[in-house]
């Protein structure tokens, strides 16, 4: 998402991250990251609750998806750093709102590879970006 920063700013749009973690727990990740993003912490999860993410089961956290991701990763030079209590079974999701709050985009995911692409992502901000075409069943008077 980080290399992807400029796609989004050119497009006018702000990412928002929620984690569930506590604001304590998420500054160092955050200072450590360095990430541009506005970070929420949401420890009630009310957020989780209103976008309907919910607990995965523990097949689906340890699918074969997820663990071929964190192969990957692994080999990449990259781990898991332990920041806290963490709830490896709650869910995330990637969500487009307009100003008023409204969903015009949404992806729960089903296991934690499960996240769309960026391209989805930017393809799916232009969808909403462009103006709607008019009916080519009207006809102009000039």
């Amino acid at each position: 998402m980080n290399a992807f920063k400029s796609e989004f700013s050119r497009r006018n749009i702000a990412i928002v991250v929620v984690s569930f973690a506590e604001p304590e727990t998420l500054i160092p990740y955050l200072e450590y990251h360095e990430w541009p993003f506005t970070l929420l912490a949401d420890p009630e999860r009310k957020l989780y609750q209103a976008f309907d993410l919910k607990a995965l089961a523990w097949r689906k956290v340890f699918s074969p998806a997820t663990l071929k991701l964190y192969l990957k990763l692994f080999r990449k030079g990259l781990y898991l750093e332990d920041y806290g209590k963490e709830d490896i079974y709650q869910t995330g999701g990637d969500f487009l709102l307009d100003r008023g709050g409204n969903v015009l985009f949404a992806h729960r995911s089903e296991d934690p590879s499960d996240r769309p692409s960026i391209a989805n992502l930017l393809k799916a901000i232009d969808g909403y970006l462009r103006p709607p075409e008019e009916p080519t069943n009207r006809r102009r008077f000039y």
